[in-house]
């Protein structure tokens, strides 16, 4: 955990891990996945300082980078050019190399695994917006990267950011058994409701700290909505842009259910949009949540993959969408909790996969009773040491 007082920039919990991965034995090239705008860019760019020296590669603003990469992936020509292009000398074990929007590189995506075979001192990270897309259709061997996923902020990293430093350790250190003073508790409901109104995405966190202004934070959702639209016509086929299109306004209103392709507007069909469904989870911008029997370890061998619930990647945003009014999170958040029962279990959803192990993609499962008639419904099911913990999520007064 990560609790500075001292330092300006955004903290992340995965720059601990960052961290540990530069001063590794045995370093494999770290791949970064994540959602568009969930800031690994600026994750990277600061671990940087680490440094001795710093170079930063983008592909979709510097095109003329990948010709670079087309005559063949000999780490020693490439890293030689790459610093008669940047100006700047890469040495192994001083520099650390950003590869960003590697996506728009195939070829640059595959040299990655030979800096690990051929030049294992270098420390060199890639990323991408769409990075999922070009890991599917360029493949990387395994074994020869690491990955590393992002989230956007988890309400942790919300309190570092506005500086609550002290509240956010006593949050991981405060004993289950002991009642938090009703001033406290009450002072951290104030901020819960804040970040299920402005969300993790950073951007719209460092607006709200900025200007603590609801409509400016309003507009900087409305960009990444905008943003996300935009990316559409570079993963679907252009007949497939109007079922994405439909299933993202969709998603956000089908919110703590299981999901049904036949409540989606529109008479389409479950073959016509289940593909487009499945582009925008490999975005990252949609989660399924995994119906599972729960009768043993690992969650995940017991899943139907045919019954799930689904969440938005962040909650900001998915209000945005369905253009809800953000102002009683502020005024009456507890009457907030309770009128939108289902935003706050996805918000519980955002947060477990926050708080996963960077490591590994994050799942998030749900038990349902399935006999004919039954309510029976766990909202989340997870596990800790071994254990399977069931997470039930209550919107009304405790």
């Amino acid at each position: 955990m990560i609790f500075d007082h001292e330092k300006k920039n955004m903290k992340r919990f995965i720059d601990s891990t960052l961290t540990q991965w530069k001063i590794a034995p045995r370093r494999k090239p770290l791949l970064i996945r994540g959602a568009r705008q969930v800031g690994k860019t600026y994750t990277i760019r600061s671990f940087g300082s680490q440094f001795d020296s710093f170079v930063e590669l983008n592909f979709e603003l510097q095109p003329e980078l990948c010709t670079i990469f087309q005559l063949d992936l000999d780490p020693q020509r490439i890293i030689r050019e790459l610093s008669l292009f940047t100006g700047k000398k890469i040495i192994p074990g001083k520099t650390l190399l950003f590869l960003d929007e590697v996506q728009a590189a195939p070829k640059a995506l595959s040299a990655v695994r030979y800096f690990y075979e051929l030049m294992p001192d270098l420390h060199v990270i890639a990323a991408g917006s769409l990075l999922d897309f070009a890991i599917e259709s360029v493949g990387v061997p395994v074994g020869r990267v690491q990955y590393l996923y992002m989230y956007p902020l988890s309400f942790l990293e919300f309190l570092m950011a506005l500086d609550q430093h002290l509240l956010a350790k006593e949050i991981v250190i405060h004993s289950i058994e002991s009642k938090i003073g009703d001033a406290i508790h009450n002072k951290l409901l104030k901020l819960v409701g804040e970040y299920l109104a402005i969300g993790g995405m950073p951007e719209s966190v460092l607006c709200w700290k900025e200007t603590k202004t609801i409509s400016e934070c309003l507009l900087v959702h409305y960009s990444i909505i905008d943003t996300y639209r935009q990316d559409f016509g570079k993963y679907a086929k252009k007949f497939q842009i109007k079922y994405i299109d439909l299933l993202f306004d969709n998603v956000p209103t089908q919110l703590g259910k299981k999901f049904k392709f036949s409540n989606v507007e529109g008479k389409y069909r479950k073959r016509e949009l289940s593909p487009c469904f499945d582009l925008l989870a490999t975005a990252g911008v949609i989660t399924k949540v995994f119906h599972t029997n729960a009768q043993g370890l690992p969650l995940g061998a017991q899943i139907n993959p045919h019954i799930f619930k689904v969440i938005f990647l962040d909650v900001g945003v998915t209000q945005s969408i369905l253009g809800f009014d953000l102002q009683g999170w502020f005024i009456n958040p507890l009457q907030e909790f309770v009128k939108k029962g289902a935003l706050v279990e996805a918000f519980i959803g955002q947060e477990l996969q926050a708080y996963t192990n960077p490591l590994r993609k994050g799942q998030l499962f749900y038990w349902q009773r399935t006999a004919r008639g039954s309510q029976a419904e766990i909202d989340y099911v997870s596990t800790i040491q071994e254990k399977i913990i069931p997470i039930e999520v209550k919107s009304g007064p405790g």
